[in-house]
């Protein structure tokens, strides 16, 4: 027993979830390790596109401006095609993120960031030195397996090449991928829908090809010939692509090699003589799945262990950070000693309905793409695609683009998410629904607390999704300075949104927020409002009291 190792919490897996459970439980002096079984991070990027709230998340880790400078360039990520070859070929339709200055506008309403596509590679990386800058700790080549665990803890064996030892910790976050050894362990279940469909995805470097399309706005490509159909992605710097084409099942894995895959990309890309380097190849399956339950007592599923989805829509790593985002608060707050065990039990009851929401529509999405000859398109009727004969197919294609529009835009799908939980506390109104490609900002309880530019402190300014600072937050009306004096009795801070702060921004904040001048809203640590009250009561300093009990310790029974 005298090998016997200690932490806090025990992170199984290394890759972005992991390392963003981790960055964020040391920020908070939490005593984590982040164990990943692979002997160096991502060389292929499973995921390359970052949603605007994830950047949030970043730019409140002090890491958006490394993960934005990694990214492909603004202007080479403006939309989305449709073409019979990369290169010279028969365009048939597009989709662009912003279609008209309104939707731009409403675009810049809805956050400070915007999304970028920056590769899991180069993420993985910047997570990470984050994680070492705040003394975090972290071990490669390194699995991790549950034993057993009591009421005070989880022991597990942790195994590097020449060791293992047995490791108590208080908490365990499996964040071990798609094919989870931990939920196995655990007898965890899953609801899953059929495979449809296997890939190949070959991530290369190719400076000709990066030439070739400079002027291209488009961030990914579908190819769509009698040859091939796939797909071309440009993500991240450095001249670096993703092609993504079927997998024909008759074929044995082997026959994937690079010398079949670069022919391959070749014929798509139209380029025969374009220079490839390619860096790694991964065969994927197109699936969806959500765990039954994503808590075993201590131990906790996040990211593709607990929910994974069809890449169309791209929520698969953004949901698993926004995972993180929504535990790694209510764990630090229970080993502090200020919550109840029960409030963990609010991460399952807010974040699995939202990856159902998730894998609903991107397979709504991936069956909306198969209209445009992806999938399942049947070889013959893409014979004449690229002859003066095949315009009935072009024309086919082409009119059923615009259908394709919910899996780029999805403002409301990625802000507009309402928690519902023994963590919220409800206060009696039905709130405004965001559509799928419509984001209705809201301060109702539950809704992450909107973003409004604000001029904080003077002549500087702000977003207020920078007042976010880990912990909880009092956001009071132009008339609620109560709330300011009694938050401070209670350790809390409260900003005071005067109507000088919001002159510049058109709106006021109570009119976003849904409060009284002498209102407030108190927001949790992840960002999302826990309570709302509407107009200032006779003792704020009770209200505040008997709401951060009622979030941390839940409800009592009267």
């Amino acid at each position: 027993m005298s090998n016997l190792q200690h932490c806090d919490v025990l992170i199984i897996g290394g890759g972005p979830v992991g390392l963003s459970a981790a960055l964020q439980l040391t920020k908070q002096g939490v005593n984590a390790w982040c164990v990943e079984r692979r002997t160096t991070l991502s060389r292929h990027p499973k995921a390359g596109g970052i949603h605007a709230r994830t950047v949030e998340l970043f730019r409140q880790w002090g890491i958006a401006d490394d993960v934005l400078a990694a990214a492909l360039p603004p202007h080479r990520g403006e939309g989305f095609s449709w073409t019979t070859r990369l290169i010279g070929g028969i365009h048939l339709g597009h989709v662009m993120f912003d279609d008209d200055p309104g939707e731009r506008a409403e675009s810049a309403e809805a956050s400070p960031e915007a999304g970028c596509f920056t590769p899991q590679d180069d993420v993985e990386p910047i997570l990470l030195q984050a994680l070492l800058r705040a003394g975090g700790r972290f071990s490669l080549g390194t699995t991790a397996t549950v034993l057993d665990q009591d009421d005070d803890g989880v022991t597990v064996a942790v195994t590097s090449e020449h060791l293992t030892q047995t490791v108590r910790a208080r908490y365990v976050i499996a964040a071990d991928g798609v094919r989870s050894a931990t939920r196995d362990a655990l007898d965890i279940t899953e609801s899953t829908n059929p495979v449809f469909g296997e890939s190949v995805g070959v991530y290369f470097r190719s400076q000709r090809l990066t030439q070739l399309t400079e002027t291209s706005p488009y961030a990914l490509s579908w190819v769509i010939n009698a040859d091939i159909v796939g797909s071309f992605a440009r993500i991240g710097k450095e001249d670096k692509w993703i092609f993504n084409f079927g997998r024909d099942p008759q074929l044995p894995d082997s026959a994937y090699d690079e010398s079949l895959c670069v022919a391959r990309l070749r014929e798509a890309s139209g380029a025969a003589a374009a220079d490839i380097e390619v860096i790694s190849i991964l065969r994927w399956q197109h699936e969806s799945a959500v765990a039954d339950s994503w808590r075993s007592g201590r131990v906790f599923l996040a990211g593709d262990a607990a929910h994974r989805f069809p890449p169309h829509g791209g929520f698969g790593m953004n949901s698993g950070i926004q995972d993180t985002a929504n535990l790694t608060w209510k764990l630090v707050r229970v080993l502090h000693g200020v919550a109840n065990e029960s409030l963990l039990d609010t991460y399952e009851q807010e974040r699995k309905p939202v990856a159902e929401y998730n894998i609903d529509q991107c397979l709504l999405n991936t069956e909306r793409l198969k209209s445009t000859g992806f999938m399942g398109s049947d070889p013959s009727e893409l014979a004449t695609i690229e002859l003066p004969e095949g315009e009935p197919v072009r024309r086919r294609i082409a009119d059923s683009v615009p259908a394709q529009h919910e899996q780029f835009r999805s403002q409301g799908q990625q802000f507009g998410f309402i928690y519902e939980s023994t963590a919220v506390i409800g206060d009696g109104t039905l709130p405004p629904r965001s559509t799928v490609s419509d984001y209705r900002p809201t301060g109702h309880p539950g809704a992450r607390a909107p973003h409004l530019w604000i001029d904080y402190p003077a002549g500087t300014p702000r977003s207020t999704i920078d007042l976010n600072d880990g912990d909880f937050l009092v956001l009071a009306g132009h008339a609620g300075q109560a709330w300011s004096t009694a938050a401070n009795a209670l350790g809390l801070r409260c900003v005071v949104i005067s109507q000088r702060m919001t002159a510049a921004a058109g709106t006021s904040f109570e009119s976003v927020y849904g409060i009284a001048p002498s209102g407030a809203v108190l927001v949790r640590p992840d960002g999302h409002v826990g309570m709302r009250v509407h107009t200032g009561p006779s003792d704020p300093q009770e209200v505040l009291r008997a709401g951060l009990d009622r979030i941390l310790k839940g409800p009592t029974d009267a």
